[in-house]
């Protein structure tokens, strides 16, 4: 392939990336939606999924660097995805919930989302030498 630049191959995906990076954001808030829908008036998802959003973005902003190869995006993206649960099962806990099995479960799950929205989206951007 050719150099990062104008008309490559890289230049035509970054859209998609981005797309793609935020279908995976909005997900756990569409689950936290359905669940919303469901219940009536249970919003507990919807701040677990904030937290874990929260978790996954700093990370990502504050790690990111100058120069940010592949190897850097997956080392960050690791941070990321454990910050990212544990936030999202402090706001469980904080909320109320008990079930350990159920709290962890949903932690990491939408941490997988979001982690994998931040690489995306951090893959999506110009790489400066």
């Amino acid at each position: 392939m050719e150099a990062n630049g104008p008309g490559t191959f890289e230049d035509r995906s970054r859209p998609i990336l981005v797309v793609l990076a935020i279908a995976l954001a909005v997900a756990p808030f569409g689950a936290a939606l359905i669940r919303r829908i469901q219940t009536g008036n249970d919003m507990r998802y919807f701040w677990v999924a904030l937290a874990g959003f929260l978790g996954a973005l700093v990370v990502m902003l504050i790690g990111r660097a100058r120069t940010q190869t592949r190897g850097v995006v997956l080392r960050l993206s690791a941070i990321a995805f454990l910050v990212s649960t544990l936030l999202a099962v402090l706001a469980a806990r904080l909320l109320g919930a008990s079930a350990v099995f159920g709290i962890w479960a949903v932690a990491i799950v939408f941490a997988l989302f979001f982690t994998a929205s931040q690489v995306l989206y951090s893959l999506s951007r110009p790489r400066q030498s």
